[in-house]
């Protein structure tokens, strides 16, 4: 599946000659995402492209006044959220903490019509991975991509750590969760999961687990 998202760019330059037999490319894909949030609702929503600058005053531009980043911290297991302003066009203290491809936050629009984020930056390509941590963590692809588990290769399997009771929280435009269970006798989870591109879910688990799959543009 390709990647499901505009690109700018695809191709970088090549290296020289490496040997008289073969040559060495170097080839890095750009491209933009956009996110919407539902009027005067709630989403969450992942950085799917890496930026130049990973910041939440950088990423969730521009917007409304008043619009609100949720960053849940794994460890104290706590939120702490930043309000934007928009005459310091800063969401405060909150603004300074990074948002990686991999991982996701809870955005408030406060307005009665949708908004839409765009997110600007460099496909991650390479073997990449997610290191999931036991206990309530909120997640998502390192690739722009949308699909289910098997396709964006998030574990599924007793085989890939999961273990009996371990869940996924989707949060949906209806504001509601769509909690998704796993189901160690038909190793499998007990509902149907689809993500979008854009976008982070909870994950609950018993013990860690590594989300790792392999990415190329042109796969």
């Amino acid at each position: 599946m390709r990647t499901k998202l505009l690109l700018l760019t695809a191709a970088v330059g090549a290296a020289g000659v490496a040997t008289s037999m073969a040559q060495v490319y170097s080839v890095n894909a750009v491209g933009y995402v956009n996110k919407t949030i539902p009027a005067n609702g709630f989403a969450l929503v992942s950085n799917p492209l890496m930026a130049a600058d990973n910041t939440i005053d950088k990423l969730f531009v521009p917007v409304p006044a008043g619009t609100q980043v949720y960053y849940y911290d794994t460890a104290k297991k706590q939120y702490t959220v930043g309000t934007f302003d928009d005459l310091d066009n800063s969401y405060g203290e909150a603004g300074k903490l990074k948002v990686e491809p991999g991982q996701g936050v809870f955005v408030r629009n406060p307005t009665a019509q949708p908004l839409t984020i765009t997110f600007v930056g460099e496909v991650p390509q390479g073997t990449l991975t997610v290191p999931m941590v036991a206990g309530l963590q909120i997640v998502s692809s390192k690739v722009p991509q949308a699909g289910t588990p098997e396709q964006l290769s998030f574990p599924n399997k007793l085989a890939q750590g999961l273990t009996a009771g371990d869940q996924v929280y989707k949060f949906q435009p209806d504001q509601k969760y769509l909690v998704a269970t796993f189901d160690d006798l038909d190793d499998n989870w007990d509902k149907a999961l689809t993500f979008d591109v854009g976008e982070s879910w909870f994950v609950s688990l018993q013990k860690p687990v590594t989300w790792t799959r392999q990415f190329s543009v042109n796969q």
